[in-house]
């Protein structure tokens, strides 16, 4: 799936004009706070940044949401064609220094051949500084592609129709696209994709992933130390161990559907 697919598919070009203004990697050298390694990577791996559609409330029926520590007065959805594949880890960095070098809220749909990845992050006024943002949770989905029919994909496209969004303000527009994905990200630790509004319900489920990640963790200390194991028992009895934790596992992500 193309960024221009992408985009297509969730109406974004049936509620506004596209604008595809190039955005110089020279700006994020200069406003981003870019460290030697920062660079780098964007030099190397980032084939072309551009700014494809802004959302304001002159081009869309969304009013902007001003307080002291949210400032949404529209929001951004920024393409960024890689020219070759790129680490997790580097599109971690690349995601940090362009969601915290412009101070709107920010859709990045990264694109590599035919498969895009969608990053999200809520941010808010720096107290000191109104200038500056301070990043939340940044949140991004899997790489996937047009040819992927697969129920977690089909779920998050349908969460991001813009039909589907709030459009009291940009905050709760962009809330929602951040939500939506948040449950890509999480349906690959609980095996679901649930879009959770509630505070609550989103509590519980951090707190769940957060026991799926301790008990994937020791499964695999308890896999690097049968590796190490000589003694037939020992590694019979860690076997066993890993073989509980598996199944306390199952047990988590079956109730977390």
């Amino acid at each position: 799936m193309e960024a221009l697919q992408f985009y297509e598919r969730i109406e974004l070009n049936d509620r506004s004009q596209a604008v595809k203004k190039k955005l110089d990697k020279k700006m994020f050298y200069d406003y981003g706070d870019v460290n030697k390694k920062e660079k780098n990577v964007i030099t190397k791996f980032v084939e072309r940044m551009e700014l494809t559609y802004l959302l304001t409330p002159s081009t869309i029926n969304i009013q902007a949401f001003i307080n002291e520590e949210y400032h949404y007065e529209g929001v951004m959805f920024v393409t960024v064609q890689l020219r070759d594949d790129v680490t997790d880890k580097r599109v971690r960095l690349l995601e940090e220094v362009i969601h915290g070098a412009l101070p709107n809220p920010i859709v990045i749909t990264f694109a590599f051949k035919d498969q895009i990845c969608v990053s999200s992050c809520m941010k808010r006024l720096n107290r000191v500084n109104k200038n500056n943002v301070v990043l939340e949770t940044i949140h991004r989905t899997n790489w996937f592609s047009e040819s992927n029919s697969i129920s977690v994909v089909d779920n998050f496209m349908q969460s991001m129709l813009l039909s589907n969004l709030s459009f009291t303000t940009f905050f709760d527009f962009y809330k929602d696209i951040d939500l939506a994905v948040k449950a890509y990200q999480d349906s690959e630790i609980i095996g679901a994709y649930k879009v959770l509004r509630d505070d609550k319900e989103r509590q519980q489920q951090e707190t769940i992933i957060s026991q799926i990640n301790d008990i994937e963790q020791e499964i695999n200390t308890l896999k690097a130390a049968i590796k190490k194991e000589s003694q037939f028992n020992k590694k019979v009895e860690l076997n066993m161990k890993v073989q509980q934790l598996k199944k306390e596992l199952d047990n988590i992500k079956r109730n977390a559907k």
